[in-house]
């Protein structure tokens, strides 16, 4: 068929399910059943009328599907899922995909085996290629009612994994049958063999993701490159594993999908990340269409060759092996995890929504023509996919509805009574916009008032004290959140920084959600990660220069995330002040919560300006320039966009502001003390002759850290003397479990020398108060002066010594025990 044709006919296609969406509004029928059902009329009528037998040139083959559909529907289903809801629920998610999974395809197999007599392998092969989950319809479904969002991740989720894990499992399966025996040495390497595929396609997408996204940070992309990226990771990433490494095409795209959601499009801008969603929303849309025609194409039920009692047996098996794995496996993993409870009516919406489509159908095809039985599995699996969306699919919403999950529960119900009272304000803007224009006489004007009366209700709020002080929780969440998007567009605050401040705040929603949104907040994942680098790098002598490196980056997103949280905090205290609707006692209490946060980040603003004030002063300067630089220019935008200004006005100003982000002041490093008789301080080293003394500065290194930061820790080896050239540190003990104070040192004092005479494990904990400043003295470096040096090495021989004859008692009470 020429290439003109083929396009036209796409196009028709498209136009028929554009239509058919709009019908299927007013009809109880998922909108992807009747597509199948069209698909199926359609394909009778091309078998039946040889002049519309170029219709079948368009039914499902293994590439189509796997190279063309599901690189596109794994994509925007990875990328729309949020990446901190599946990590939540990763564990009962890998459950139903993996292990439930191989369960339910045994069972099946089995049971195919044992009551039809069918043969093991070719029973085993549709046990796997069935059990794999398309809940496209259902979670259209959830999207259209508001079903709970954990329902919605549980059923999304494993059907993204499940893919993956039913396309490895046939494979590995199909290996055995042709190999025409069964031994357990065989077995095991294929279940290697299926974690190798697993793993290494997990590995693939997530550096391919990671890749791209530092690729288009690096090269100030806009917003057509991400738009163009988007489409080549997932084709990429798919063809790359699947097609070249044997890897696992499926998980190379959730895994870029992932790691590109959630590292490289937070770097842009709000409005482009909605371009974003919004063309691959379209994408998804055509697919789908496209892929539920094409399975009613490749279903010719007057051609099955197996009888109602087969369909009858498989279609059993499949919904018992799916009731054990929702009813069995997932309420024991999540006892065993201690997972949130998952009630009984999701449970039902799970078990009966696990739809079957066109990955089944494309997975069968892909069985050699030369395989004995490959028709009966065909057939089968064609039967069965017509089962799940023509009897599964169109009785979902009725579940759902008698099972209550559409209810609004009271929480909702206060949402929703907000809601309406701010579309009520909202109407009666324009009505009477309308009105003061002299447009509106009073019967009309009267009309008005009371159908949105009727509609919306009156504007009195009737919430309990509980619910108005959730509400007023999820507006200053919201005001954060707008707050914080806002200072990334400005370029205040580095991606970094964002991810982090938004990981926390999407956290304490979820905390509000669980009735426990006043608890303190917890360092973020970031924030954690940093506190492993430093203790990883803070007594590696190779590493001091890679940790003054490090810090030096830390100090300067530790001030942007100080003025980022105080500014987020001045507008949830907006919010809170401009409520009149909640409870005054509750308002306070939020209020004096922010205020606590706000106060703290002004008192780590004022020790970093404290220690390192011109530090400080240059750094403010910069931000705020840079970030005012920022917002006109977006200013600008926004007026060339409206035809506020031409476009040669826009040009000169766009290059002024340019040429002045790329001119911006240079922030020094923070300020070190001159180290002349710093080394002098230490009592250990006072009196050392000229040289020895050059030779000690010119190996001494300086290093910073925040507050916060754990300097040496309490039974761990440390190779290093610290003298304080800045800021405060707390010293402290640990005894049966209790930490005990033991001292406050600051400028001028000094600790760990002992490892200078051979005590290399630290005997307390040093944490950061302040910013800190350290001299540090590699004790290796040190000795070999030493060597060199006969007068450094008597020193230290004689302290050696002396601290050895010193009584115990004497020895606890000195710092240089540190």
């Amino acid at each position: 068929m020429p290439l003109s044709e083929v396009i036209l006919i796409i196009m028709g296609l498209l136009t028929l399910a554009l239509i058919v969406a709009g019908l299927c509004r007013n009809l109880p029928v998922p909108y992807s059943v009747m597509l199948v059902v069209i698909g199926l009329m359609l394909g009778w009528l091309a078998r039946a009328q040889p002049q519309y037998d170029f219709l079948l040139e368009f039914q499902l083959t293994p590439e189509r599907v796997l190279f063309l559909f599901l690189p596109a529907l794994i994509f925007e289903s990875a990328f729309n899922l949020d990446a901190r809801s599946l990590l939540k629920e990763l564990t009962p998610v890998i459950t139903l995909a993996i292990p439930a999974l191989l369960l339910s395809s045994l069972l099946i197999g089995l049971g195919l085996w044992l009551l039809l007599d069918m043969n093991l392998g070719l029973a085993l092969l549709f046990g796997a290629l069935i059990s794999a989950t398309d809940p496209v319809a259902v979670i259209s479904l959830f999207r259209e009612i508001g079903a709970p969002q954990r329902l919605t991740v549980l059923v999304e989720g494993e059907s993204l994994f499940n893919d993956a894990t039913a396309i490895v499992l046939f494979n590995t399966v199909l290996v055995l049958v042709l190999a025409g025996s069964v031994s357990v040495a065989a077995i095991g390497y294929a279940g290697l063999d299926f974690l190798r595929v697993f793993l290494g396609g997990i590995m693939i997408g997530v550096s391919l993701g990671l890749l791209v996204s530092m690729l288009l940070n690096r090269l100030h992309a806009g917003r057509s490159a991400y738009l163009i990226m988007s489409l080549v990771i997932p084709y990429s990433s798919f063809i790359i594993a699947e097609h070249f490494l044997h890897f696992s095409g499926v998980m190379a795209v959730v895994g870029a999908a992932l790691i590109f959601a959630a590292y490289g499009v937070a770097r842009i801008p709000q409005e482009s990340t909605q371009t974003l969603h919004d063309m691959w929303e379209v994408i998804a849309v055509i697919s789908n269409a496209l892929l539920f025609l094409l399975v009613g194409f490749s279903i010719d039920i007057t051609s099955l060759n197996v009888s109602a009692d087969m369909i009858i047996v498989a279609v059993l098996l499949m919904l018992l092996a799916r009731a054990l794995t929702i009813y069995g496996f997932l309420p024991a993993t999540i006892r065993f995890f201690q997972l949130p409870h998952v009630n009984m009516a999701e449970r039902h919406v799970m078990w009966w929504g696990g739809l079957k489509g066109g990955l089944a159908i494309a997975i069968a095809l892909t069985l050699p023509e030369n395989l004995p039985g490959r028709e009966i599995v065909l057939d089968l699996t064609l039967a069965v996919v017509l089962f799940s969306l023509l009897i599964n699919a169109p009785t979902v919403r009725p579940l759902i509805i008698w099972l209550g999950i559409d209810r609004l529960t009271p929480d909702e119900h206060a949402e929703l009574q907000y809601s309406q009272r701010g579309a009520m304000q909202q109407a009666k803007q324009v009505v009477e916009q309308v009105d003061q224009a002299g447009i509106l006489d009073k019967d009309i004007r009267s009309k008005l008032d009371n159908q949105l009366v009727e509609l919306f209700g009156n504007e009195s709020l009737d919430l309990n004290r509980q619910q108005q002080q959730r509400r007023l929780q999820a507006l200053t969440l919201q005001a954060e959140m707008e707050t914080l998007l806002h200072l990334y567009r400005i370029n205040l605050i580095r991606p970094y920084t964002f991810l982090d401040l938004r990981n926390i705040l999407r956290r304490d929603r979820e905390a509000m959600d669980a009735g426990d949104a006043s608890a303190s907040r917890i360092p973020g994942l970031f924030e954690r990660i940093e506190a492993l680098i430093v203790r990883w790098l803070r007594e590696q002598n190779s590493a001091a220069p890679l940790l003054a490196w490090y810090q030096s980056i830390r100090l300067e997103q530790r001030l942007q995330r100080d003025v980022a949280a105080i500014l987020m905090a001045d507008a949830a205290l907006a919010v809170i002040a401009d409520d009149q609707d909640c409870d005054p006692e509750a308002r306070q209490k939020l209020a004096g919560l922010y205020e606590q946060r706000r106060q703290r980040r002004c008192q780590r603003l004022q020790d970093i300006a404290s220690e390192y004030p011109r530090y400080y002063q240059c750094s403010i300067l910069k931000l705020t320039l840079q970030a005012a630089l920022t917002a006109a220019r977006e200013a600008a935008e926004e007026d060339h966009h409206h035809a506020a200004i031409g476009a040669k006005a826009f040009v000169t100003l766009d290059r002024l502001i340019y040429d002045a982000l790329h001119d911006l002041p240079i922030v020094p490093q923070p300020e070190i003390v001159k180290l002349g008789a710093v080394i002098e301080r230490v009592p250990l080293l006072q009196g050392l002759s000229e040289r020895v003394s050059e030779r000690l500065q010119e190996l001494a290194n300086t290093v910073t850290f925040l507050p916060g930061d754990t300097v040496i820790a309490e039974g761990q080896h440390g190779d290093a003397l610290y003298i304080i050239l800045s800021g405060t540190v707390a010293v402290t003990r640990q005894d049966n479990d209790q930490t005990v104070h033991l001292a406050r040192l600051s400028r001028g004092n000094f600790f760990g020398e002992t490892a200078l005479l051979g005590q290399h494990v630290r005997t307390a904990s040093i944490r950061a108060e302040t910013p800190l400043t350290l001299l540090r003295l590699s004790c290796r470096e040190v000795l070999k002066i030493a060597e060199t040096e006969p007068e450094l090495r008597s020193r230290l021989e004689s302290a050696s010594v002396e601290r050895s004859t010193e009584p115990g008692e004497n020895r606890d009470n000195k710092q240089s025990l540190i």
